[in-house]
Formats: C-alpha cells, sequence, structure tokens
C-alpha cells in the first residue's frame, strides 16, 4: 500500500531519519512510538508526501512518488492529522471539512454531503455549524480527523491525536480510530496505552532508525528485568530505548 525504501531526511547537520525502510500494508493498525525527537513528525510529513525525503524514496500502490505532481496526486490518497492542526478560526466545523475535501479534489455537489456524514461519523453532526474557534480541543481534534477522512483516504496518518486532551476525550479518540474501517492507519505518538488499545503491529522509532517492529504482545515480552514502566508494553518499550533487546523485521 505505502512504502519508504532507504529514506533519510537532514535538516542541516541535524540526521532525523537515517535509510529507514518502513511498509504500510492495506487496513493496517500500525503504532509508531518514540521519545520526543526521535523522528516521528518526519517520518509522517514524508509518508503524507507533505516533506521531500533528502534520499530514498516514497511508493505508494507499486509507483514511486517523484515529482511534485506525483505529491499532490498521492496526497489524494493519504489523510493527515497532524499534532496541532490548522484551521480558520471562523469557520463552521462544517466549512472546515468542506474546505478539506475542496483541497482533495471532490467535486461541488459532493463536498457538503461528504463533510456533514463525517462530521455525523465523528458525533459531531450537532455542532456542524459552530465557529472553529468556539469548539473544544476535543471537538477541534474530532473536526481535524473528519477533515482527513472526508475523501475516503486509503492511508490515515495520526500525529500525536490525543496529545493535550482530558482522559474522557483521550478515550473517545481511541474509540473512533479503533473503529474505523478500510482504511490503514499510523498512529504516530509517544504514549504507550495508546498503541495498546490502537494498534496490532509497533513500530519503534529512535534517532531516526527502526529500532523494533513487532505485536504489541512480542514488544511486552521485550521488557528487561528491571526495566522501568508501569506495564509490561511500557517496559518493553523502555528496554528498546534503552538497547536491551532489539527485533525489526521491516
Amino acid at each position: 500500500m505505502l512504502r519508504i525504501d532507504e529514506v533519510s531526511r537532514a535538516y542541516g547537520q541535524t540526521q532525523a531519519l537515517s535509510s529507514l525502510n518502513l511498509d504500510v500494508p492495506a487496513e493496517a493498525r500500525l503504532g509508531l512510538l518514540g521519545p520526543n525527537g526521535a523522528g516521528k513528525t518526519t517520518l509522517l510529513s514524508i509518508l503524507a508526501c507533505e516533506l521531500a525525503p533528502t534520499s530514498g524514496r516514497v511508493i505508494l500502490e507499486g509507483h514511486p512518488v517523484a515529482t511534485q505532481a506525483g505529491a499532490r496526486q498521492a496526497r489524494r490518497a493519504i489523510g493527515f492529522l497532524p499534532q496541532k492542526p490548522g484551521y480558520v478560526p471562523s469557520f463552521t466545523a462544517q466549512e472546515t471539512v468542506e474546505y478539506a475535501a475542496w483541497l482533495k479534489g471532490m467535486a461541488r455537489r459532493e463536498r457538503g454531503p461528504a463533510a456533514r456524514a463525517m462530521l455525523d461519523r465523528v458525533g459531531l453532526d450537532a455542532v456542524r455549524g459552530r465557529r472553529m474557534r468556539a469548539l473544544s480541543d476535543g471537538m477541534v481534534q474530532r473536526v481535524g480527523l473528519a477533515a482527513a477522512l472526508v475523501a475516503q483516504p486509503r492511508v490515515l496518518l495520526l500525529d500525536e491525536p490525543t496529545v493535550g486532551l482530558d482522559p474522557a476525550q483521550r478515550l473517545q479518540f481511541r474509540s473512533l480510530i479503533a473503529g474505523l474501517a478500510d482504511v490503514a492507519v499510523v498512529l504516530s505518538t509517544h504514549l504507550v496505552e495508546d498503541v495498546a488499545v490502537v494498534a496490532s503491529e509497533v513500530v519503534v522509532i529512535d534517532e531516526g532508525k527502526v529500532r523494533f517492529r513487532g505485536s504489541p504482545e512480542e514488544l511486552a515480552k521485550a521488557g528487561a528485568v528491571g526495566a522501568p514502566g508501569d506495564s509490561p508494553i511500557e517496559r518493553g518499550y523502555m528496554s528498546v530505548l534503552a538497547g536491551a533487546t532489539q527485533r525489526v523485521d521491516a
């Protein structure tokens, strides 16, 4: 479905990603874990075809994305919810999602019904006429999710989607993501509990490299004796970061 081959990305002298390989199969539920500064946001921006790699290539459905025109076309198949989704404060929730539909190239007659259907899907039909500036943080995130899904993408990329949400909002957002069908999901976070709930496979990235790939259960089993953490999966994650164990099948 979506794959990167030997992708590197540098910012001046800082190497954010280093010869990284990653595939996202159709309808995958992939959790991307890593500490702040590990390269997760850079990786998602490259997967979303919004940032070009310094070297390596992005491949969508067997076709390399090699030009700006190709990147624009690829973005129509990819939904991306950044950590802090941008919006026009004076827009309503409906207008915000319709604008996202326009950016994805949807026909005028399709935008309104598609936006309303997607807002209903994320539980916001009742506030679709409310201005974005009047919405809570949790509602803004759900509008962002509706905008990312409105064009029915084949891949959905989520960058730290629950950061800043209260516990109830976080649980609600996780439930929404877990209930999605017919779309591959990549959830990037540093919150291990989000991955434990949503993902069927986990990738741990640190210093721009993949350190582990396996199921949540396998990550839990990777925990070293005495490793810090409040749960087996947290102890496995901390052990991988500490270099106590490593399993990469990508």
